[in-house]
């Protein structure tokens, strides 16, 4: 299973990221909306975990590019 992580509270997402990737989940980690933007667009991830406050691009408008451009993932969060 592959997840993005989408934080810019790095200690949080450091720990959750390291506690997934213990549990053999395969990570990516962003720390601002456009880098997840990105990630999402040369990825398939499982699962996409979003911050609702992140710098550069919100993680609502996140959630809304994706399905907006029909970018396929079971659950944004």
């Amino acid at each position: 299973m592959r997840i993005l992580i989408v934080d810019d509270d790095e200690v949080l997402a450091q720990t959750l990221a390291q506690s997934l990737a213990a549990q053999h989940y395969a990570i990516d980690l962003a720390t601002d909306g456009e880098a997840g933007w990105d990630y999402a667009q040369v990825a398939t991830y499982d699962l996409i975990v979003l911050d609702v406050n992140l710098p550069k691009l919100d993680g609502i408008r996140l959630c809304q590019r994706l399905r907006q451009k029909n970018i396929a993932n079971p659950s944004c969060y």
